[in-house]
């Protein structure tokens, strides 16, 4: 029925609003761009290589066996949002990190069994970042797209980009392209 549609859509929607993201101030908003200030973020982290949707999806595998404690000590770690995706050094490599729940630190994190998986701690960082909805699988052609308007955007303003390119994911791959959250985002600083 149309009631049960709409209620699944609904819950599809709210779904990442239950999860934790990391905590942000908006500093300045134009459209669908906004700066924002991180507090500083614990990151999971594992590196691959391959395309963009190919690694997004090879690296989510062991990440998710670590929060689930699969093969590990310790408690589960809840899942947060967004899964995060950039450039690495090389060509085709990319890393793909989950941020930690804010109740964790360095100390008290659990060890990965995998050898793959490494910590990342991200200071307190400004960035820049363009927000967009649609399916970004197999199709990295959207997220080019709007990371070129990010840029576009970042030229004729006083901040100097400071990192790669970061894709960040907020919604599980069954949720319909409308309704997903993307974002493109860089670290940034001022220049003047």
């Amino acid at each position: 029925s149309f009631i049960a549609v709409v209620g699944v859509m609904a819950a599809w929607y709210l779904v990442p609003k239950f999860l934790e993201t990391p905590s942000y101030e908006v500093a300045e908003k134009d459209g669908n761009i906004e700066v924002r200030i991180y507090d500083g973020m614990l990151l999971q982290s594992v590196k691959v290589s391959g395309s963009q949707y190919q690694s997004l999806r090879k690296g989510f595998r062991p990440l998710v066996n670590y929060i689930s404690a699969k093969g590990r000590d310790g408690e589960k770690i809840s899942m947060t949002a967004p899964v995060m995706q950039s450039l690495g050094e090389k060509e085709d490599e990319w890393i793909v990190s989950f941020s930690m729940p804010s109740k964790y630190n360095k100390k008290n994190l659990p060890e990965p069994n995998n050898k793959t998986i490494y910590t990342e701690t991200l200071e307190p960082i400004m960035t820049a970042v363009i927000r967009f909805a649609g399916k970004t699988d197999k199709n990295s052609l959207l997220i080019k797209e709007k990371e070129k308007v990010l840029m576009e955007w970042l030229k004729y303003r006083d901040f100097k980009i400071i990192s790669k390119a970061k894709y960040l994911f907020y919604n599980d791959p069954s949720t319909p392209g409308f309704l997903r959250r993307n974002e493109v985002m860089f670290i940034i600083s001022k220049t003047s």
